[in-house]
């Protein structure tokens, strides 16, 4: 914000040596003063002019102290939110949940089954499994899936350990049917990265925010 400063007469004021193109209240307290001890006195200062920037001044100081109580009551509330989940998820150790994601885990024994919600009427699934980068590296038959909340077995042959996926599910019609898919598992820890609250249950870390459903 920048304030004209009116009547300044003819004398010369000190240059003030600065990079800055906006002024803070300090700024344009010392301006005023500045103002007043430079000005002609055969003219000075008009006090409907004097007013005005009197009232601009007061302007800037009240915007200071919003700004700074908004920016106070915004880090108080960011704290008090992260302190909740941070409670939250120390008090899911030990349980079982599910939450939006795109991970499943074979056991030691070669089994593992996924959760998803299935739209329509269901279809035709394909297992599509991923690198890294979300991109297929392998397909896998996984059988006729009705519509609605659905747990899938996967099909046999993989070795164990943990997998991203994708489920592609395909209606009598040949058309795309709509999947949201989870991830699920017990909660053995915390962790707390870039402001964000993750559950870790195994070698996967699952977002807090993602929950979906927690059960004994």
């Amino acid at each position: 914000m920048t304030f004209p400063l009116a009547g300044l007469g003819t004398k010369a004021t000190p240059a003030l040596k600065t990079e800055r193109t906006d002024l803070g209240k300090d700024d344009f307290l010392k301006l005023l003063v500045t103002q007043l001890k430079f000005q002609d006195p055969l003219n000075p200062l008009a006090p409907d002019a004097f007013a005005a920037q009197l009232a601009q001044f007061t302007t800037v100081e009240q915007l200071t102290k919003l700004n700074e109580t908004i920016s106070a009551q915004q880090q108080d509330s960011t704290l008090r939110t992260l302190l909740d989940k941070t409670s939250l998820g120390a008090s899911l150790i030990g349980r079982h949940i599910l939450a939006e994601g795109d991970q499943f885990t074979v056991d030691s024994s070669g089994n593992a089954t996924i959760r998803a919600t299935v739209g329509a009427d269901g279809g035709k699934a394909t297992l599509v499994l991923l690198d890294g980068n979300g991109n297929a590296v392998s397909t896998k038959a996984a059988g006729v899936v009705q519509g609605g909340s659905q747990v899938i077995n996967i099909p046999t042959g993989l070795p164990a350990g943990t997998y991203r996926y994708r489920l592609d599910v395909e209606s009598g019609s040949g058309a795309r049917v709509t999947t949201r898919t989870f991830t699920d598992g017990v909660v053995d820890g915390v962790a707390f990265e870039g402001g964000i609250v993750w559950l870790k249950v195994g070698n996967r870390k699952i977002q807090l925010d993602k929950l979906s459903e927690i059960t004994p």
